[in-house]
């Protein structure tokens, strides 16, 4: 990437411009944290209302609107120590603002939801290298927390967001390993999108396809009795019938 413009949302936040470095230690306070995760994020002009919503959770303090000039203003200057024109990259207009990258730059966590959906559609595809390739660097990016350190209702919204996607990540990983034959792997990896999830059906029946694959028809049985469980707590039904089918397939294996 010819301009080296990198940004990390999970794990610790770091912008990485054609001439510096700034992390969330630059950033010191949630408030610069959380603008300029709401605007990489989002990419679009947000108002200055929405903006401050956000940063102070819905909960405005009465001199907001000269505190978020302030945050702006030091979002500007630390941009600019990495090489991005800093009034160029984040603009205002009409009241909004906005962050405005170079076509080249690299958002994680925007990174790791074009893998999981290019995983999926490999998957789809039969191209199992693909899938399990881009579904890993996925993984390990989702993984991290996004936004560590700092919490309010849109962070919480963002984190489930891309709690499913590594939930759905984990899917094409265990079904790519039973399809390898590394059936450990895939219910170790299918386990972990449970813990994730545990109301969805899927993830059980991975489970228990990767333990039938180990000849372990007690513990793929035992992914159902779990699945039956919550299902029957979460929503007073039975499992679906493609997962009622997998265990009866169990049972007479």
């Amino acid at each position: 990437m010819s301009d080296g413009v990198k940004i990390f949302l999970t794990g610790r936040l770091r912008v990485q411009g054609p001439e510096g470095v700034i992390t969330d230690a630059d950033l010191s306070g949630k408030q610069a944290r959380l603008a300029l995760a709401l605007l990489v994020h989002d990419r679009r002009p947000i108002h200055r209302d929405r903006l401050a919503d956000v940063i102070w959770d819905g909960e405005l303090p009465d001199t907001w609107s000269a505190s978020l000039n302030a945050i702006v203003s030091k979002l500007r200057r630390q941009l600019g120590r990495t090489g991005l024109g800093a009034r160029s990259v984040l603009t205002a207009s009409g009241g909004t603002y906005a962050i405005s990258l170079p076509t080249s730059s690299w958002v994680d966590t925007e990174d790791a939801i074009r893998r999981v959906d290019r995983a999926e559609g490999a998957m789809r595809h039969g191209d199992l290298a693909a899938a399990v390739s881009d579904a890993t660097v996925a993984s390990s990016i989702l993984r991290r927390p996004f936004l560590g350190g700092v919490d309010g209702e849109w962070v919480s919204e963002v984190r489930h967001q891309l709690g499913t996607a590594l939930y759905r990540s984990y899917v094409v990983l265990a079904t790519g390993w039973i399809a390898r034959g590394d059936h450990q792997l895939a219910s170790s990896v299918a386990e972990r999108a449970i813990e994730l999830d545990p109301i969805r059906e899927t993830a059980y029946r991975l489970v228990m396809e990767a333990e039938l694959g180990r000849g372990d028809a007690g513990a793929a049985l035992g992914a159902f009795d779990r699945c039956e469980r919550i299902v029957r707590e979460e929503f007073g039904a039975s499992p679906s019938a493609e997962t009622i089918a997998l265990a009866e397939r169990v049972r007479q294996s």
